[in-house]
């Protein structure tokens, strides 16, 4: 199906199958009554020779038609924004391939564009060589090539404009031949046949001198659109790619085989690391199916060796458990006698110190008292405090409070240690 597109459009492009088809529309004109005009009729269909200058003038001027059909397509592109604005300091050359993506996505859908194929081929310079030193030459040889291709574009049209006079000196040639054949000595009065031949000499050769005069003024025109076009893909391809990317700018090139090193390693890097999320994700997939069974097998190998260990635990627990329960059961009856014996001696001490606390209880009620006393002393003093405080002699009071209360705690002091001799002595008593 592209083999078909390509040669449709190549037919759809070919200037002469539209020049002889110009042409046949002509010619049918004339010969259908349409066109009658006699020196259009004369200078234009009069002669085959006649016929040939027309229908190759109808070739070359389609030719200049589908010129300045492309040349209005190419002046659409101009308008357009194929690649954006530059970034601040520029782009790395290894940034050229997406630029090239984006180019092929925003270009214009005819091919043939000269911006975007010029910025196409500039590119494609720096993807191979991986650098942008060069551009600005590469650019000024591709602005070159351009031209010289737009010269070599018109080969067809020259040589249609010096095909025409060729035809128009044949029909003259003809012409003349025909006009010297009709001459005769013997008929000098019918001069008829001399004048048709000569007429017909000098038609066909005007009419080729005029159609060859006005192509090559079209082709003039065409051609000169054509350079001012390319002067504007000139212009837009530098204001788009001069300074874009980042250059090395060293002489001996170290650091410019540096950075190729780097964006190597960094490619080679970027495939290897895609290349191992590939392959964890294949092990992965493998794994997934695998590990199940794996597991299957280990789970059930896994109970049978636990059953088989629990057993055996447990069957020595038994004995240790059995073991340790008769050594407490002996444990435990040696302590019970030895707790029955102890407490025949705690009864024994108790029945002691119960005795003990009947002289505490005496000691403590004749304290409890004395505390009575204290009680109403302190209450005593505090009355005597705050009539001292009234009277202004608050300081002899508090020295008073003073010794009183050190008088109280010595006798306290001294009824207590009274007290823990006795109850010491009781217990020596008792011990004896």
């Amino acid at each position: 199906m592209s083999s078909l597109t390509s040669l449709s459009r190549l037919l759809f492009r070919s200037p002469l199958l539209w020049g002889a088809g110009l042409a046949c529309c002509f010619f049918g004109m004339i010969h259908g009554g349409v066109i009658t005009n006699e020196y259009v009729v004369r200078y234009l269909a009069g002669h085959w020779v006649e016929y040939l200058e027309v229908g190759l003038f109808c070739v070359g001027l389609s030719g200049l038609g589908l010129k300045v059909l492309s040349l209005m397509t190419q002046r659409r592109e101009l308008a357009l924004s194929l690649l954006p604005p530059a970034p601040a300091g520029g782009q790395h050359p290894s940034e050229a391939a997406q630029l090239v993506r984006q180019l092929q996505d925003d270009a214009d859908e005819e091919p043939g564009g000269y911006l975007s194929q010029r910025l196409a081929d500039a590119l494609d310079l720096v993807m191979r060589t991986g650098e942008a030193d060069e551009l600005e030459n590469h650019l000024k040889y591709l602005a070159d090539v351009a031209a010289a291709r737009a010269h070599a574009s018109y080969g067809l049209v020259r040589f249609v404009v010096w095909a025409i006079p060729i035809m128009g000196f044949l029909g003259t040639v003809i012409g003349i031949t025909v006009a010297i054949a009709n001459l005769s000595p013997t008929q000098l009065e019918n001069i008829s046949g001399v004048v048709a031949g000569l007429g017909t000499a000098f038609d066909t050769t005007a009419t080729a001198l005029a159609l060859s005069m006005l192509l090559m003024f079209v082709q003039f025109l065409v051609e000169r659109s054509e350079y001012a076009v390319l002067e504007q893909v000139d212009d837009r391809a530098w204001d788009m790619l001069a300074g874009r990317f980042q250059t090395d700018g060293v002489a001996d090139g170290s650091a410019l085989a540096v950075a190729r090193l780097g964006d190597a390693v960094g490619r080679s890097s970027a495939q290897l690391l895609e290349a191992q999320a590939n392959s964890w994700k294949e092990l992965e997939r493998v794994a997934a199916g695998s590990l199940e069974g794996v597991f299957a097998g280990l789970a059930d190998r896994l109970r049978e060796t636990l059953a088989e260990s629990l057993d055996q635990t447990l069957a020595t627990w038994r004995e240790s458990l059995v073991a340790a329960h008769r050594e407490l059961a002996g444990e435990r009856d040696g302590r019970w006698e030895q707790a029955a014996q102890t407490m025949d001696a705690a009864v024994v001490a108790l029945e002691r110190h119960q005795e003990k606390l009947v002289g505490q209880t005496a000691t403590l009620e004749r304290v409890v008292s004395m505390l009575d006393e204290i009680a109403s002393l302190e209450q005593s003093l505090e009355n005597n405090l705050a009539a001292v405080t009234a009277t202004g002699r608050f300081e002899e009071a508090v020295i008073s409070l003073s010794a009183a209360t050190q008088l109280l705690a010595a006798r306290a002091r001294e009824s207590h240690r009274s007290h823990l001799d006795g109850a010491a002595s009781a217990s020596v008593g008792k011990v004896a």
